[in-house]
């Protein structure tokens, strides 16, 4: 339900949606901040109390998307702070709100809601195209009012602190810089400054009895392909879906669903998490049916999933488990390969240690200048360039004769040779952009501020004794 209303939002804002991230546990800590025994409250906000039932709800919804199932895994993705920081953040956007005379009634809510475009046809609102959506989500009117108002207010709350900000001549020509900047360059393939380090037998064997290698995990997967028949009811269809969801998110068993809904079962072959089968080649299911077969387990056995317009219930089938290689030849070679790697590595690790000892780059580039390549960056957004669209912020973010070390597959040392700037960017509708990043800047400033001023003016108290006990009852 969430994900279907964050992607909705996404289009139905006015513009995108900036979160404003209220850093409660950086600030205030996880300690145990209250005096009285309130067993049914999790946190205060200046006085106003987050009840458990309100985290125990969202804390469910969360696990259910990110496919968590116990206490120790919502500890180990921070999913408790993480769901906790949200549920702050929106009560202290309300507080702000409702103190500063921002409020949405629910007229107003209404004639937002009419506006959306997913809701109107010829125009004008849908009523059955509403209905739909909220089907087909498996979203009850109320939650998806109650959650489009938050973002809706939320979003004003925004809007209420960067309107007015304009941009200048001399911010809008950083931009422009910082977007028509070109560089001239140079790089070397650091293995071809090293020799090639040859491990000895003894140590290949350490090796491998520290590390022993294993087969790949195969996994066969049983699945249903549910999709809308000729003769069949639009609604009909989508309630029948809503159904079988609902009945997977209350851990049904895949042969239940399946006899329920007399639904026909096909079976894939055996395949690795990447999508290769037994034989090393690949197999025709979609790589989203592939990650989702690897998430089962014992606690989240049937799962379902919409690809391309087509629903599919999935359960495991069959799994090979992992066994451990022999060392034999190929074995050898592998973890040849790897500690070569690892020595190699910890040489560019120590040259990136004297990151600003120019002189030791210098002689490299003196030394090793067989191996020297030049390449020219036209812009930021060079496609098929040698290095990646990152690696390319990072080298354009240095000045004339610097250096740099990135890796990808294989490291490289760069060198700066010329920095230039591209004039033929300059244009009216160029300059409208550039302007347009400037005030997105601006206003991302402001919104910062925005976040410290609401950090200081509500105190936050967490009752530690309850976060514990909700998580430990997972």
């Amino acid at each position: 339900m969430r994900k279907a209303l964050i992607s909705l939002s996404k289009n139905i804002l006015i513009k995108a949606l900036i979160l404003v991230i209220i850093a409660v546990f950086a600030l205030w800590g996880i300690g145990d901040m209250f005096s009285g025994g309130k067993n049914n409250v999790i946190a205060e906000i200046s006085g106003k109390n987050i009840y458990t039932q309100e985290f125990a709800d969202e804390l469910r919804q969360e696990m259910q998307i990110q496919n968590i199932s116990n206490g120790k895994d919502i500890l180990k993705n921070n999913l408790h702070t993480k769901v906790l920081n949200n549920i702050i953040s929106d009560k202290i956007i309300e507080l702000y709100a409702s103190e500063e005379g921002i409020i949405i009634n629910d007229i107003a809510l209404a004639n937002f809601l009419k506006q959306i475009p997913e809701f109107q046809e010829n125009n004008q609102f849908s009523r059955t195209k509403y209905e739909k959506y909220l089907l087909q989500n498996n979203i009850t009117s109320a939650d998806f009012e109650k959650n489009y108002k938050k973002n809706l207010l939320k979003q004003l709350v925004i809007d209420s602190q960067i309107q007015g900000v304009s941009a200048t001549k001399y911010h809008t020509k950083l931009v422009k810089d910082y977007y028509s900047k070109q560089a001239s360059i140079s790089y070397i393939d650091l293995k071809n400054i090293y020799e090639k380090y040859t491990p000895q037998v003894g140590e290949i064997k350490n090796y491998y009895d520290k590390k022993p290698f294993y087969t790949d995990e195969f996994r066969s997967v049983k699945y249903s392909i549910i999709n809308l028949k000729n003769n069949e009811n639009e609604d009909t269809f989508f309630k029948k879906i809503s159904s079988i969801e609902n009945l997977v998110l209350s851990n049904k068993t895949f042969k239940e669903i399946t006899e329920q809904f007399s639904l026909n079962i096909e079976i894939s072959p055996h395949f690795n998490v990447n999508g290769i089968d037994i034989n090393g080649k690949n197999v025709a299911i979609d790589k989203n049916i592939i990650t989702k077969t690897f998430s089962l387990n014992d606690q989240v056995h049937t799962d379902f999933v919409e690809i391309t317009g087509k629903f599919y219930l999935l359960s495991i089938n069959k799994i090979i488990p992992k066994k451990i290689k022999p060392l034999d030849e190929t074995t050898k070679k592998q973890i040849s390969e790897i500690i070569s790697e690892e020595r190699l590595q910890e040489k560019i690790n120590k040259l990136k240690s004297n990151k600003n000892n120019k002189k030791i780059f210098e002689e490299i580039f003196e030394k090793k200048n067989k191996f020297k390549k030049s390449l020219f960056i036209n812009s930021r957004f060079d496609k098929n360039l040698f290095f990646s669209f990152n690696q390319v912020q990072e080298i354009l973010e240095l000045n004339n004769d610097d250096f740099l070390i990135v890796q990808n597959n294989d490291s490289y040392l760069v060198k700066i040779e010329k920095i230039s700037f591209n004039d033929k960017v300059t244009s009216n509708e160029m300059n409208n952009l550039f302007q347009k990043q400037v005030l997105k800047n601006f206003q991302d400033q402001i919104l910062i501020t925005f976040d410290k001023f609401l950090n200081q003016r509500y105190q936050i108290k967490i009752n530690q004794k309850v976060l514990d006990r909700i998580i430990n009852s997972f």
